[in-house]
């Protein structure tokens, strides 16, 4: 593989040795034309189907696109009986489901043809049939692309391999990276020279500040600039100077590319670390630090390097979509499905942000698509650049913010305001508050999170349900905004017509009326109450309300939460469309999972205009404080939403242990165990206080038996039934039950962000972890057992098994571990300061009682 790579390498340089090896052979003129089939990747198509017109009269040729014959079988199978008649078959390996099909077709030799295959895998190159320099040298030509480049390389395979008489130029060199400008004339290969020439293009108008474009040679040496274009122009016409660079995506040591991570820390970076730029626009999926010898698509650190070099250039990085497979109108009827994984995923794992999508394919046949801007999308793009790098701009003590809260209408309303899984949302907007005065935010937070919701309920600053009336809100101090109508059709106008009718079908006319018996919601004297309370620039909100019948709700309305199709209500839009536009927020932030803005209706990726995640978000930053224990739905978040994920620790998990009657039945049925055989009148007088035990602990509700035939519960059972029972059966039912009772973990308290566990709740967080080694070489709980002179794997796979040395249940064995296993905990962080005297006190104590 290595030497493949190396003789590209000599003919990159255009090494004589390896020239002077092809010797053009002469052909008599009037002779058929020889038949040429290539079959190539998208990327290379519209190339080297311009280059096919440059040779036509040289050979009948055709050229196709992998992707576009995967997508048509019918015409697939055509070009396969065909591949009979071809006297050369150049082809470029890449990964669609036609190739098994092709590479059978020439291995069974069912073509007479001169076979090149290449790929960017040179174990591809295997399927050729011609000498081994003559396929190196057609990887250099398309490699470097190019229709010179392309125009060379059909001539050089129709001279060497089929005796056309035609004359060819070794492979032309042509840069792997460069800053390019459209008003430029030429691409400059050293960012000074570059920013001496952009100044004079400049020429002294206010900036607002600087951002960097990364996109892919490949679009570049195709001249099909048009999406790179125009984000450059809205960019500057927005008063932001522009660094474009593109670069061969994966750094090649071979063909001489440093690759798009290296050219980032280059260009981007100034030579005393600090960025030149203000943000920065990836339009490259690969990772930063992909390199050809590196097989991170597989590699779960794959991504671990352009996170490093992201951080390095520490400004936001966003990520836009162009669509490799969806025209513009295919995108507006429906979604990228097979753009997910490539355009969308891939770039998630370095931690890019926002996939507003910007270009998409034009409309014609397959083969020739071409990227197309979508200009309404670039310029959301642009408005969203804008607004971040205005927060990081505008000082601390000038920022304004939003915190929304949750609220599951119709589930105990106003109980649950402010509801996060598994974070105390209310004190976690405290501390972060008393955070930013610290560092000099103008914000006068309250004291703690009862507080927050104390003031909350107090002024009512919610939104109206079953008992909670408008009227009363704004008597008691809950809205922040009366928003005119005719403010709010000013935003509700920018809506596309089809949004507008959608909206006004359901909800009425702006700003609400009578719909279907139903009152307009959130209204007061013709005007939108929007509710909140403020701390200086800080406001805290609860999220307004996704669809409700208000003082009419049956309980039953707000099935809507997640409903695709029924689009919120207008005083919804308003409140965000008002946090945006008026209040001028630097940023709002979601606290806790899950809200119901990234469940609007809309695309699930990619959205336009017409989604509602994207019309209520606007144009501002949106962090959202999310449960790292959720994934699937942050990512939803992220996509739909825009959203910076900021995840959280998850609560405390402790072990539930056995208490009061459970524990005196444990008791009693160790005592049993040991005594069964040394004693069996006292076993039999246990099994009495057992039974007994069982029913004032009321587990005998949960355990089953079957008797004569049907499966009921030991309290169904009568005094006979219950003792006719084999008690050794029943004894292992219950230690199975409580085994299961006292190994379950359970929450405690709920987590506080930003604050890390303190005493044993740490001990407990900390062993919370390490007790699922998942397989693990290394496992506490393996070693604690082992020491103990057990086999954890044969403990955990009968819990009600009862140890015949000790009398007690495997459950039982298991809780000890976990006892021995926390004081190992206990005593590491003791030694290393991280727990108090009185923490090691309170442990000691609770271990003497136990």
């Amino acid at each position: 593989m290595m030497k493949d790579i190396g003789a590209t390498k000599l003919c990159l340089k255009g090494n004589p040795l390896v020239r002077d090896r092809f010797t053009s052979a002469k052909t008599s003129r009037g002779l058929t034309m020889k038949k040429v089939i290539v079959i190539v990747w998208q990327s290379y198509y519209n190339m080297l189907y311009r280059a096919s017109k440059n040779v036509d009269h040289l050979m009948d040729i055709e050229v196709h696109s992998a992707r576009a014959l995967d997508n048509d079988p019918e015409r697939f199978d055509r070009v396969l009986e065909r591949l009979t008649e071809a006297d050369l078959l150049l082809l470029y390996r890449s990964v669609e489901s036609i190739w098994d099909r092709v590479e059978k077709f020439i291995r069974e030799r069912k073509t007479k043809a001169k076979v090149i295959c290449l790929s960017h895998d040179p174990a591809y190159w295997t399927l050729s049939n011609v000498r081994p320099e003559v396929v190196s040298r057609a990887y250099s030509y398309l490699v470097i692309n190019g229709e010179e480049n392309m125009t060379n390389m059909l001539k050089f395979l129709a001279a060497e391999e089929l005796g056309v008489d035609v004359d060819y130029a070794s492979p032309k060199e042509i840069p792997w990276e460069g800053l390019y400008h459209p008003a430029a004339e030429k691409v400059f290969s050293n960012v000074d020279d570059f920013l001496r020439w952009y100044e004079g293009y400049w020429n002294d108008k206010v900036s607002k500040g600087t951002v960097g474009i990364l996109f892919a040679r490949h679009y570049w040496i195709n001249g099909n600039l048009d999406v790179e274009n125009a984000l450059i122009y809205h960019l500057e016409k927005s008063g932001f100077k522009v660094i474009p660079a593109f670069a061969y995506s994966v750094k090649d040591e071979a063909l001489g590319t440093k690759g798009s991570g290296e050219i980032v820390l280059d260009w981007f970076v100034d030579d005393t670390g600090t960025p030149r730029i203000d943000a920065m626009v990836k339009l490259i999926s690969f990772f930063l630090g992909s390199g050809r010898d590196r097989g991170e698509l597989s590699d779960k650190d794959g991504a671990s390097e352009g996170i490093a070099i992201l951080k390095k250039l520490n400004v936001p990085c966003f990520c836009p979509i162009s669509s490799y497979y969806k025209t513009v109108e295919e995108w507006e009827r429906e979604e990228l499905n097979l753009d997910i994984g490539w355009a969308i995923a891939l770039p998630e794992f370095e931690g890019v942000i926002e996939p507003i999508i910007i270009a998409a394919q034009r409309k014609g046949e397959e083969d020739l698509r071409e990227r197309v801007p979508i200009e309404d999308r670039i310029d959301k793009l642009v408005q969203r650049i804008e607004r971040w790098i205005k927060l990081r701009k505008v000082p601390p003590s000038e920022r304004k913010i939003a915190f929304v809260l949750h609220n599951n209408p119709c589930a105990s309303a106003e109980a649950t305001v402010g509801a996060g899984t598994h974070l105390d949302t209310l004190q976690s907007v405290v501390e972060i508050m008393k955070r930013m005065k610290e560092v000099g935010y103008n914000v006068d937070p309250p004291e703690s999170g009862k507080a927050l919701i104390d003031e909350i309920m107090t002024k009512k600053a919610i939104s109206e349900f079953r008992w909670t009336t408008v009227e009363e809100i704004v008597a008691k101090g809950g809205a922040i905004r009366l928003l005119e109508k005719e403010r709010y059709e000013e935003w509700f106008n920018e809506l596309p017509e089809k949004t507008r009718l959608r909206m006004i079908e359901v909800w009425g006319n702006p700003p609400g009326e009578l719909k279907d018996g139903i009152p307009p919601a959130m209204l007061y004297e013709g005007k939108i109450v929007i509710t909140g309370v403020s701390y200086g620039n800080v406001l805290v909100m609860v999220q307004p309300k996704r669809g409700c019948a208000g003082a009419r709700c049956d309980g039953q309305v707000c099935k809507i939460l997640h409903d695709p199709h029924v689009p919120p209500p207008h005083q919804y839009i308003a409140t965000y469309k008002w946090l945006s536009r008026e209040f001028g927020a630097h940023a709002v932030v979601h606290v806790g999972t899950h809200g119901n803005l990234e469940f609007l209706p809309g695309k699930g990726v990619g959205l336009s205009g017409t989604c509602f995640p994207d019309i209520g978000i606007d144009t501002m930053p949106h962090l959202y404080i999310y449960n790292a224990d959720n994934p699937p739905e942050g990512t939803i978040a992220k996509r739909r939403s825009y959203a910076v994920l900021v995840d959280h620790m998850q609560t405390i998990m402790t072990g539930s242990g056995l208490y009061e009657e459970l524990a005196e039945l444990d008791r009693l049925l160790t005592e049993y165990e040991e005594t069964k055989i040394k004693d069996p009148g006292r076993a039999h007088a246990l099994e009495h206080l057992i039974i007994n035990e069982l029913s004032k602990s009321q587990l005998d509700k949960e355990i089953q038996v079957k008797l004569k035939g049907e499966k009921k519960s030991l309290s169904e059972l009568n005094p006979e039934e219950l003792h006719s029972l084999p008690f050794e059966d029943l004894a292992r039912e219950i230690h199975g039950r409580l085994s299961t009772i006292r190994n379950t973990q359970i929450q405690d308290g709920m987590h506080i962000f930003g604050s890390l566990p303190e005493g044993e709740r740490r001990v407990d967080f900390i062993y919370s972890i390490l007790r699922y080694d998942a397989g693990e070489e290394i496992s506490l709980r393996r070693e604690v057992a082992k020491l103990m002179g057990y086999d954890l794997a044969e403990l955990l796979r009968d819990t009600s098994r009862v140890d015949e040395k000790t009398g007690k249940s495997y459950g039982a064995i298991l809780e000890e571990i976990d006892m021995v296993s926390k004081d190992a905990i206990r005593q590491v962080l003791s030694e290393a300061g991280f727990l108090k005297q009185e923490d090691d006190h309170e442990a000691g104590s609770r271990n003497t009682v136990e």
